[in-house]
């Protein structure tokens, strides 16, 4: 036990470098930057993706309501109003048949990524803003 004490009375402890907390702060900013521009970079995508099922599913909605007939039943409203109130039960059924449902929940479906991914940019934007204010440089 003496000789434990004495070793460590006429030993130096080490000292850390001079910049070691700064160097570690520095690294850390440098790691949470590159996940926040990963981030922003994922939403980024996911919001082009979102862009493209729109503009595709739009337009096989707009040709789904022409093939199937959708449009041409519901010009019916306006022709002869009489004969679908006397059908009434047949014509919604046939209209909710000629409906594009599918190119309509796509469609749908990549408005709300969009919506999704728009919230989440500017989150992102606004997370790298704070990021920047906080650490000086």
């Amino acid at each position: 036990m003496k000789n434990y004490e004495r070793f460590l009375s006429e030993t130096q402890s080490p000292e850390p470098p001079a910049n070691l907390a700064r160097a570690i702060l520095l690294r850390i900013e440098r790691r949470e930057q590159r996940i926040l521009a990963m981030k922003l970079a994922l939403t980024v995508v996911v919001f082009g993706a979102s862009l493209a099922v729109i503009w595709t599913g739009f337009g096989d909605f707009r040709t789904g309501l022409n093939e199937d007939g959708f449009l041409t039943l519901g010009s019916l409203l306006f022709s002869d109003f009489s004969l679908i109130i006397s059908n009434l039960p047949e014509f919604a059924l046939s209209m909710i048949e000629a409906f594009p449902v599918f190119s309509a929940a796509a469609m749908l479906g990549g408005i709300g990524f969009a919506i999704w991914s728009i919230a989440a940019m500017f989150d992102e934007f606004s997370a790298v803003e704070r990021h920047r204010s906080l650490i000086p440089h």
